[in-house]
């Protein structure tokens, strides 16, 4: 009998059939962690690193990391401090989440203290009360980090208590399902999920569902009694779908243009966003950095340190393209530096184009929010952006091959088929993890350091040439009709 973790056991709670392939086929192709994913775990050793040095954690009656089996189950506390009030031991869990999550999904908290509290009892061991130690989302770093005030420790004891009867019979599902010796053929719901909420062996337990399907409807997920439907009809095609009336517009768009190949282009409301543009245009991106434990003055836990921007310029119609950039390469704060340069390079009179503008106003705005001196003109900048995605997510244009997204990606590879970023090895999140630990160290390879800046640098440049050439084919479509 394989002893059941805490891992195993809550994604089991999310997903049976995936929890019994990852205890029993960990080296699945589906379970390898990229790049990305392995820093954003390191990020939780690094919370759990500050959290030790706690003043409720210092003394003799702490007990760190202590294992427990019991019954089939085996857990590693965190924090067991012993209570000479009660003679218990009060248990204590640390999260790099800047709240608490107590809901039936991944890493859900008071599901995790129950599952402790029952291994613990049936250890012997006197459970006092539960607590989740998590990072302090108000929390402000000065020029020293302030432990005490970085997290915020929360009582449970009265939710774990109240969850911890349907907890222990859970666990003793769990333990008769993930101990089949022979793969289970139930267990995988997630089918009845959008695909976002697929778990990773997903293929394998549905093989009957293609890859793309009508749980790649746009927001799907949203509507789970109509997603329900489908799946128990077995309608899984889109082109299956006679009735589309209870759906969304944009799934409706959706369904239209694969059914029919028909490309859905709205010339007059595109038409009506790129007039609305005044030169010059400023095609603009940054890249971020966003750690759990502030490394800068100013900073909260995953505020996002701009490191990076690029910015494409067209100063007039038909006029030349040229190109700005920066990415910082010291270990300090780049938001002065970020701040002025982007006063100097971008002119009241222009716009200001983005892609899920969203991203890059918040940013601004909090670079602003750090700066008062430059919050007036980072304030302009922001009322100077434009969405180009704007024009996509609200179906202006709409192709089959967008598969219900919006994201420049799906764009690109549609209407610029001959560009991609499968070159770049250092996308999304990792561009920021990577900044930090090659580019800030001088200390590394000169020669590997100068490598990994160029990809970064090239990666942030092609996100805004993206940009310009989707802006040069739309204006291209609307010239021709």
């Amino acid at each position: 009998m394989a002893l059941i973790s805490k891992s195993r056991f809550l994604e089991y709670l999310v997903c049976p059939k995936d929890g019994w392939f990852r205890l029993h086929r960990p080296g699945m192709e589906e379970f390898k962690v990229d790049f990305a994913t392995g820093e954003m775990m390191e990020q939780g050793n690094i919370v759990e690193g500050y959290a030790t040095k706690l003043k409720i954690f210092s003394g003799p009656n702490v007990k760190y990391q202590e294992t427990f089996t019991a019954d089939g189950f085996i857990i590693r506390c965190d924090f067991l401090v012993f209570n000479t009030e009660n003679d218990k031991y009060d248990l204590y869990e640390v999260k790099a989440t800047n709240s608490l999550k107590d809901k039936d999904r991944p890493h859900d908290h008071i599901s995790d203290l129950a599952f402790q509290t029952i291994v613990l009892e049936k250890s012997g061991v006197e459970v006092g009360n539960k607590y989740v130690v998590h990072l302090n989302s108000e929390y402000v770093r000065g020029e020293e980090l302030d432990i005490e005030k970085l997290f915020v420790v929360e009582d449970v004891t009265d939710q774990v208590a109240a969850k911890k009867e349907i907890t222990a019979d859970k666990m003793e599902k769990a333990k008769e399902y993930l101990n089949q010796e022979e793969e289970p053929e139930d267990g995988c719901r997630c089918h009845f999920f959008g695909r976002s909420r697929h778990c990773k062996t997903f293929r394998h337990s549905h093989p009957e569902i293609p890859e793309y399907s009508v749980h790649d409807l746009s927001r799907i997920g949203l509507s789970p009694n109509i997603l329900t439907a489908l799946v128990k009809k077995k309608t899984y095609l889109l082109h299956e779908i006679d009735d589309t009336s209870d759906l969304t517009p944009t799934q409706q768009n959706q369904i239209h243009t694969h059914k029919t190949n028909e490309t859905i282009i709205d010339v007059k409301e595109i038409a009506k966003i790129l007039d609305g543009y005044t030169y010059p245009l400023y095609f603009f991106d940054y890249e971020t950095f966003a750690p759990a434990v502030p490394i800068y003055k100013g900073y909260k836990p995953y505020e996002k340190i701009p490191i990076q921007f690029s910015l494409h310029v067209i100063d007039k119609k038909g006029g030349e393209l040229r190109h700005l950039e920066y990415l910082h390469q010291e270990n300090s704060d780049p938001s002065e530096t970020v701040a002025k340069k982007l006063e100097e390079y971008i002119d009241p009179a222009g716009t200001v184009i983005a892609w899920n503008d969203k991203f890059e106003k918040g940013v601004t705005k909090e670079i602003g929010d750090r700066l008062p001196q430059y919050a007036s003109v980072l304030t302009r900048i922001c009322g100077q952006m434009q969405d180009l995605m704007d024009i996509f997510s609200k179906q202006h244009y709409v192709h089959k091959d967008f598969r219900g997204k919006a994201s420049i990606e799906k764009v690109m590879n549609v209407l610029l088929p001959e560009m991609s970023y499968d070159d770049m090895p250092y996308t999304g999140n990792a561009v920021g993890y990577v900044w930090w630990q090659d580019i800030v160290n001088q200390g590394k390879d000169p020669a590997e350091r100068a490598k990994k800046l160029q990809l970064l640098l090239a990666y942030c440049k092609q996100d805004t040439f993206v940009m310009v050439e989707i802006f040069r084919i739309l204006n291209e479509t609307i010239n021709k009709k």
